[in-house]
């Protein structure tokens, strides 16, 4: 009797250390997916230079994270921060189910230009989700990854 209780406890115990170590597993699986999102998401509004945060239907940028996201398995989704503006899958602005959120932030410069005024210049902030998917108890916990973009003189969203 006392071999059988202890072969109940290991056993136990091996389930729960197979549980952690598929949960870690997951949790940087969706991270490393949701910081590669970030990055493109990054590129995509540099090499634009800029987003229009108002109309995301004309804007090139959107279209290319849109179609970035619509190739890749990103289906993540999550409650954007105060002061962000959200977007689902389709390039909709959406706030409450948003696959990555964005703000537009001014960065005054030092340097004044020809015409001796000080220019204003934009930069990005981006955010997108990952969660903590266990195979049995499917999403626990909701994380972000945020980052940032270059400055950029010419950009389309803070004036």
């Amino acid at each position: 009797m006392r071999e059988a209780i202890g072969g109940t406890w290991i056993f136990q115990i091996v389930i729960f250390f197979i549980l952690l170590f598929t949960g870690y597993m997951c949790l940087s699986i969706n991270h490393s997916k949701a910081f590669n999102v970030k990055n493109t998401i990054v590129k995509a509004i540099e090499r634009e230079e800029g987003v229009n945060l108002s109309n995301p239907d004309s804007d090139p940028a959107i279209r290319q994270i849109v179609e970035y996201l619509k190739e890749t398995s990103y289906r993540t989704t999550g409650k954007c921060p105060d002061g962000y503006t959200g977007y689902n899958r389709d390039g909709k602005i959406d706030s409450r189910n948003s696959s990555f959120c964005l703000k537009a932030q001014a960065a005054r410069g030092n340097v004044p230009d020809r015409y001796g005024e000080i220019p204003i210049m934009n930069y990005y902030r981006v955010v997108v989700f990952y969660q903590l998917d266990l195979p049995i108890f499917r999403s626990i916990f909701e994380f972000r990854v945020s980052g940032d973009t270059k400055i950029m003189s010419h950009s389309k969203g803070v004036k």
